[in-house]
């Protein structure tokens, strides 16, 4: 099983950081690296709350908890590698202050036995870089309505 969480505080009261996480799950390629487009997906997708293309592929995402009283996103990521059996994906809010929120994401991700344990090392090493990199690029949508710089030269180079 890899567990991964990164966390970090946004200087935005907890209520509009949720607004944003349950407004705009459609529109991570807005502000997030790496993500090309997204869209609403269908019966033929196992009818994905999202549809992510990304540069290494595209990934499904299904609600499986969104709850308004705790601030918290919980998501499963449909059609992966045949190696992994799971990926449960938690975005949760924790108010710090009147203007400022904790945000702890990561995945939960459990890999069949054998082919899994070994290629689970690589992949952990990659998501410990990717999830700051989707944190910071939030934080910084969140904050200023704006896409992060790294983010804002892909969306220019496309």
């Amino acid at each position: 099983m890899i567990e991964i969480k990164e966390k970090r505080v946004i200087s935005k009261p907890i209520d509009e950081v949720w607004k944003v996480i349950n407004n705009s799950f459609l529109e991570g390629h807005l502000w997030a690296r790496g993500v090309v487009s997204c869209r609403k997906g269908n019966a033929s997708e196992g009818n994905a709350d999202r549809v992510s293309y990304t540069e290494s592929g595209k990934l499904m995402d299904k609600i499986t908890k969104l709850d308004h009283e705790n601030y918290r996103l919980q998501f499963v990521v449909l059609g992966l590698p045949f190696f992994v059996k799971s990926v449960l994906a938690t975005w949760e809010l924790r108010e710090v202050s009147s203007s400022q929120t904790e945000i702890t994401i990561g995945p939960k991700i459990e890999v069949m036995p054998v082919i899994g344990t070994v290629l689970q090392i690589p992949m952990k090493m990659q998501l410990k870089k990717i999830y700051p990199r989707i944190l910071e690029d939030f934080a910084i949508y969140v904050e200023t309505g704006k896409a992060s710089p790294a983010k804002q030269k892909e969306l220019d180079k496309s």
